[in-house]
């Protein structure tokens, strides 16, 4: 009679589901018949008790035959099972010891892999992750039971939470099935709780498919109507009260521009809907919860931190489009699908402004000067890190505080006073007795020294005061800034022409050219004074967004990826952000472009 059968062995397992018992009823029932008598009967005693359940008594007995005769040649069958009965007694650690006595005293042992899958599910349940995947490895040959090693593995993994999985990751378990199975449980966090930069690289390390993750945008969705969203602190229960706002905010001309733009859109393929955040969290949470916004294709805004983290989470979720109209924070829409800056973003920014010093300025030293804003500090990371990759030498790197922006001067004109070489050999041709050496003021840093100076911030106080040292040097060091100066109370464009200035922004934001001085006069129309910036952002927004989905329907994205750009003002055929900027510098009192971005 055969020692084992399917069934037995089925019940020893406690009906487990290995299939590693299953594959032992050709093992066992192929032992040679010809084993000593009290060898082959006392084993078959000890099956019969494990096959019974009686584990205890099946341990012992199985003990004493590996004692009696450690060199029979099927040791190893008595080994095996001596670690099953161990197993279901619950000691794990003993079945564990001798399933590896196994794996090195018959390593050439046909069902050795038997042994591994057990170490693996054992070491699981130990909580030994990496000895378990260890194992799991060393599962070979049988295809069932390297299914059933993984079909051990995953299940213990997704167990596991995001924290032991990186770790896992770390150590060296450059395991796909671990990395999917941490991509997936990261995107089960709301938006704002992601790591998102560690899930696109595990993305990219790994080659998981993003669209598996539900990161991928879906198919075009063309309307005859489109519905947009406008969520700013507009603070509309004042205008009720009063009739008038008690104070013009930036989110009133944002709003304001937005009209203004929509009026010379088709308004019968586009509607506005006004939601008030009043720049707080929970009046914004309110409003998505309230379920206004389930037939609304796009969103304008907001501003805030708070509420645009919500907005941004949101939209990630119901995959809604947003665009943020003043921001060059580009860390809102670096990962998030469905985000878009008006303006370029602060990365962005110093890698393109970079690119432009990089191919027109000979002399490679420059100095970078940025301001308190995490921005600031974003675009001058960015700046350095593209110009010192075309070996450019970063001499200085200076954060100021607006009030302390006069330590720039002081540091570019610091001097110390050294001999009058000129004057000394004057007073030598006159025969002068020199009694005293003359002696004058020399600059700790050599004129012309530097190349460039960026200023990686439109912060007028730093500016200013760069501008003011380079004057008082004599340099012809280049300036570099962000933002439009030229329009500024009291901006001095006769230095900035004279030291060739070049400013970066959006071309948009030159308040000369002839789309913006029509836009100004139809204000002027309507309101009776002067627009301020965030009107032109308003307008600049609605016009942005209704083109595009008129043109290119609600996942305009897809557009812009498939057949490029609508209007010369936007570049997002490759970016969430404006990539649209140009830099200029002033001829004859008019700002004139200098670079020619490429846009598709």
């Amino acid at each position: 009679m055969g020692i084992t059968s399917e069934s037995t062995i089925l019940t020893a397992m406690n009906k487990t589901k290995f299939i590693l018992l299953t594959l032992l009823v050709v093992l066992i029932s192929g032992l040679a018949m010809s084993q000593p008598v009290n060898y082959k009967t006392d084993y078959d005693a000890a099956k019969a008790q494990l096959d019974a359940g009686n584990f205890t008594a099946s341990l012992g007995s199985f003990s004493k035959l590996l004692n009696s005769d450690p060199a029979n040649p099927n040791t190893a069958y008595t080994s095996f099972f001596y670690a099953v009965s161990a197993y279901s007694l619950d000691q794990k650690e003993k079945a564990r010891d001798m399933f590896l006595q196994i794996t090195s005293k018959y390593s050439s042992w046909e069902r050795v892999s038997e042994a591994y899958l057990w170490l693996t599910k054992i070491s699981f349940e130990l909580e030994s992750p990496n000895m378990g995947l260890l194992y799991a490895e060393q599962v070979k040959g049988d295809a069932s039971l390297q299914n059933s090693a993984d079909e051990i593995k995953n299940s213990y993994l997704k167990q596991l939470d995001i924290l032991t999985l990186q770790s896992l990751l770390a150590e060296g378990n450059n395991d796909e099935f671990i990395a999917k199975l941490l991509a997936s449980k990261i995107m089960e966090l709301s938006y704002d709780e992601r790591d998102n930069d560690y899930l696109y690289t595990l993305i990219s390390e790994y080659n998981i498919d993003s669209m598996s993750l539900g990161l991928t945008v879906p198919a075009d969705v063309f309307k005859e109507r489109y519905k947009v969203a406008v969520m700013l602190p507009l603070f509309i229960d004042r205008l009720w009260q009063s009739g008038v706002y008690i104070q013009k905010s930036l989110a009133v001309d944002i709003y304001e521009g937005i009209k203004l733009g929509l009026a010379e859109m088709d308004t019968t393929r586009l509607e506005v809907q006004v939601f008030d955040t009043k720049k707080d969290a929970d009046v914004t949470q309110q409003i998505l919860n309230s379920g206004k916004l389930n037939d609304i294709d796009a969103i304008i805004g907001p501003l805030y931190p708070e509420p645009l983290a919500l907005v941004a989470n949101y939209a990630n979720e119901q995959k809604l489009n947003f665009v943020n109209p003043v921001s060059t924070n580009s860390e809102l829409v670096k990962h998030n699908p469905y985000g878009f800056l008006l303006r370029t973003g602060a990365a962005s920014m110093g890698k393109i402004i970079a690119e432009f010093a990089r191919e027109n300025i000979t002399n490679k030293a420059c100095a970078i000067y940025y301001g308190p804003r995490a921005t600031d500090s974003l675009t001058a990371y960015n700046y350095s890190v593209r110009i010192r990759a075309d070996s450019f030498y970063v001499a200085i790197a200076q954060r100021s505080q607006t009030d302390k922006a006069r330590e720039i001067y002081d540091s570019l004109t610091s001097s110390v006073p050294v001999v009058d070489s000129v004057a000394l050999q004057r007073m030598w041709n006159e025969k002068i007795r020199v009694r005293v050496l003359p002696k004058k003021d020399s600059f700790l840093l050599k004129i012309d020294s530097l190349g460039h100076i960026f200023i990686a911030s439109d912060n007028k106080a730093i500016a200013s005061e760069v501008m003011a040292a380079i004057t008082s040097r004599g340099d012809t060091t280049q300036i570099i800034g962000v933002g439009n100066w030229f329009s500024t109370a009291n901006a001095s464009l006769d230095l900035m022409e004279s030291l060739g200035v070049w400013l970066a922004m959006q071309e948009y934001e030159n308040m000369l050219n002839p789309a913006n001085l029509r836009l100004r006069d139809k204000y002027q129309s309507l309101y009776n004074k002067k627009p301020g910036k965030y009107v032109y952002y308003g307008y600049y927004a609605m016009k942005f967004l209704g083109e595009s989905l008129l043109e290119y329907g609600v996942y305009f994205q897809n557009g812009y990826k498939k057949s490029g750009n609508i209007s010369s003002l936007f570049d997002f055929a490759g970016s969430q952000d404006n990539q649209k900027l140009v830099l200029y510098k002033l001829e004859a009192g008019i700002p004139v472009i200098i670079n020619t971005p490429n846009l598709d």
